[in-house]
C-alpha cells in the first residue's frame, strides 16, 4: 500500500487512499460528496461499479481503505475481500449492505472487516466518525511500523560497527586478546578451536548502482549469498573493511579439502553475488591454523597485502594470497622520462586516440611488472601534474586546478583500472584547451621562427637546431610548420636566402662568392644551382653579366 503525504503548517501528515465500490451509482455519488476528504486526511483511490473492476484496480495500486457493497454483479463484495487479503497488502474494509442478514455480517466479520453498516442508517456523521477511527489506527500502525524498522536499523548498523571494530582489533598487535575476546565469540569467532578461511572480498558496483551510503547494505548482501550458498555450513562470519570490502572467516570444519574445493565454494557466492546489477567481486584469501596468534597475524597479513594486491585484481578473481607474486622493486620513475615526452607529443598532436593508446600501454606495462600501488600513484600524479603546469603556462591558462585535489583524488583511487579510466578523463577534458590554445599560439611560434631565419641568415639553418629553439620535437615541428606555411621548413629557408641573395646581388658589386658565404653556404656552385633552381637564371645571369 502507497500512501500519499501532504505538508500543512510545517507537519508532514499521511493522507490515506479510500475506494469506493457499488454498483447503484446514486451510493458512490452520495458517498463520495458526504466524505470530507480534506478534514479527514483522505484521498479518493477510485470509483469502481463492481468487484472485479475494484480488484483490477487494486492490483494496480492497493488502496489503504475499502468501503464496498456486498450484493454486486459480476464479483460481490466479500468475494471481493477475498480476493485484496490475497493480494500483498492489508487494506481497511468497511461493508455496506441493504441485507440485514446475519449470514452476510457473519462471514464479513471472519474476514476482519473494520465495520457492517446497513445502507439504511448512513448518515455523514456515522461515515466520519468511522473514518476517523480508521485513518488513526493506520496512523499508529505506521507509526509503530517505522519506529520497529528504526530499531531494526539502529540494531543491525550496532552489529556492523561491532563487526568492524573487532577487525580492527583484531589486526592491532598492540591490543591484547583479552580486549576483543568476549565481542568475537559473540559474533562465533572460536579461535583457539579450530583454523580458519579468512577471505577478503571486494564487491565493486553494487553501492554505485543502489545509491546507498557505508558498510551495512554490503553486508546485508553478502550475508544473505553467504546463507543461499551455504545453506547447512552456518559458522560464517562477516566483517566488514571499508566501504568495499569484507572479511569472511570460515571454520575449517565448514569449507574441507584442498584449495579447489574452496575456490568451487567462493565460485558459488561469486555466481550469487553478481546476480545483482553490474555488480563485480573478487576474493583473495588465506588459510589460517588455529590459535589467537596465528589468527591475527593471518587476518593482519590478509588486510596489509590483500588490500595493496586488490589494486590489481581482476573482476571475479579468486586468488590464493600465498601464492600472488609480490610487487617489484624496480623504480617506475626510470620511465617517466619516456612516458611524459610520449605523452607530450600526444598532447601536440591533439590526438585523442593516441593518449588514449599511450595511456593503455603504459597502465599495461605497470600490469606486467606489478610496481607497488603507492609508486604507480605518484607516478601517475606527476604525469597529469606536469601536463596541467605546461598547459597553464601557456597562454595564461586559467584553471581552478589543485594539486591537493588531484593527490587526494587519486590517493582515493583503489584499482588500476579506475586510475587509468580517471587519467584517460583527465587528459580527454584538457584536449579542447589545448587545441584552443594552440590555435593560438602557433603562429606566434612560426613568426619566432621566421624571425629566427631572418637573423640566422648567415649559417646553416637545421631543422633540429630550429626545433630545439621552439621546444618543439622535430618531427612534429616540421608537420606544423609545413601545416601553417604550405611549404617545408628547408625549402622556406632556401626561399628566404634567395629572396635575399637577389636583393644582394641586385645591389652590391660583392662577387658571387661573397654572398654565397654571406648567406650560409661553403660551395659556390651548390649556391648556384640553388639560385638558379629558384629564379630560373644563375647569379651573373641575374645580374646581366
Amino acid at each position: 500500500m502507497k500512501s500519499r503525504v501532504k505538508v500543512m503548517k510545517g507537519k508532514v501528515e499521511t493522507m490515506y487512499s479510500v475506494m469506493l465500490v457499488d454498483d447503484d451509482y446514486p451510493v458512490l455519488e452520495f458517498l463520495s460528496a458526504m466524505i470530507p476528504w480534506t478534514e479527514l486526511g483522505l484521498t479518493p483511490h477510485s470509483v469502481c461499479k463492481n468487484g472485479r473492476i475494484a480488484l483490477e484496480k487494486a492490483q494496480e495500486s492497493m488502496p489503504d481503505i475499502v468501503i464496498t457493497d456486498i450484493g454486486m454483479p459480476y464479483m460481490d463484495g466479500i468475494e471481493l475481500i477475498r480476493e485484496l487479503r490475497q493480494l500483498d497488502g492489508d487494506p481497511r474494509v468497511v461493508v455496506l449492505s441493504c441485507m440485514d442478514d446475519f449470514t452476510y455480517a457473519q462471514q464479513a466479520v471472519k474476514l476482519m472487516v473494520n465495520d457492517y453498516i446497513l445502507k439504511e442508517t448512513i448518515s455523514k456523521e456515522m461515515i466520519v466518525n468511522l473514518l476517523q477511527g480508521i485513518s488513526h489506527d493506520l496512523m499508529r500502525r505506521d507509526e509503530e511500523a517505522a519506529q520497529t524498522l528504526k530499531w531494526k536499523g539502529m540494531a543491525e548498523n550496532q552489529k556492523a560497527l561491532l563487526k568492524q571494530s573487532v577487525l580492527q582489533r583484531v589486526a592491532n598487535k598492540e591490543i591484547p586478546y583479552t580486549e576483543w575476546r568476549v565481542d568475537a565469540e559473540e559474533l562465533g569467532l572460536t579461535l583457539e578451536q579450530s583454523g580458519s578461511i579468512a577471505v577478503l572480498c571486494r564487491i565493486v558496483g553494487y553501492e554505485e548502482e543502489n545509491g546507498r551510503q557505508g558498510d551495512l547494505s554490503i553486508l546485508q548482501l553478502l550475508e544473505a549469498a553467504i546463507a543461499d550458498v551455504f545453506q547447512n555450513s552456518g559458522g560464517t562470519v562477516c566483517l566488514p573493511h571499508g566501504p568495499r570490502d569484507v572479511v569472511l572467516v570460515f571454520p575449517y570444519d565448514n569449507i574441507l579439502g584442498d584449495d579447489s574445493t574452496q575456490v568451487a565454494k567462493l565460485g558459488k557466492l561469486r555466481a550469487v553475488l553478481q546476480q545483482s546489477p553490474d555488480v563485480i567481486v573478487s576474493f583473495q584469501y588465506l588459510r589460517i591454523p588455529a590459535g589467537i596468534e596465528s589468527f591475527r597475524e593471518g587476518i593482519g597479513h590478509l588486510l596489509s597485502v590483500g588490500s595493496e594486491n586488490a589494486f590489481y585484481l581482476q573482476d571475479g578473481d579468486i586468488l590464493n594470497l600465498l601464492q600472488v607474486h609480490p610487487f617489484t622493486e624496480e623504480d617506475l620513475f626510470l620511465h617517466y622520462p619516456e612516458a611524459a615526452q610520449e605523452i607530450r607529443e600526444a598532447f601536440l598532436e591533439e590526438s585523442a586516440d593516441r593518449l588514449n593508446e599511450l595511456l593503455e600501454k603504459w597502465m599495461l606495462f605497470v600490469r606486467e611488472r606489478r610496481f607497488t600501488p603507492r609508486l604507480v600513484k605518484d607516478w601517475t600524479l606527476k604525469l597529469l601534474y606536469d601536463n596541467q603546469m605546461r598547459l597553464q603556462a601557456r597562454q595564461q591558462f586559467q584553471s581552478t586546478f589543485s594539486l591537493e585535489i588531484l593527490h587526494d583524488t587519486i590517493a582515493s583511487i583503489d584499482h588500476i583500472h579506475t586510475l587509468e579510466g580517471w587519467a584517460v578523463r583527465f587528459f580527454q577534458e584538457r584536449l579542447p584547451f589545448i587545441r584552443e590554445i594552440y590555435q593560438q599560439t602557433r603562429r606566434e611560434e612560426i613568426k619566432k621562427v621566421k624571425l629566427y631565419v631572418d637573423r640566422h641568415l648567415n649559417k646553416k639553418i637545421t631543422l633540429e637546431e630550429v626545433a630545439e629553439y621552439t621546444h618543439l620535437n622535430s618531427s612534429y615541428f616540421s608537420r606544423l610548420f609545413k601545416k601553417e606555411t604550405g611549404m617545408s621548413f628547408i625549402h622556406y629557408v632556401t626561399h628566404t636566402k634567395m629572396e635575399h641573395a637577389k636583393e644582394l646581388l641586385d645591389q652590391s658589386t660583392k662577387s658571387v662568392e661573397y654572398v654565397a658565404e654571406q648567406l650560409g653556404y661553403e660551395n659556390k656552385s651548390y649556391f648556384t644551382k640553388l639560385f638558379k633552381i629558384h629564379t630560373g637564371s644563375t647569379p651573373g645571369e641575374f645580374r646581366g653579366e
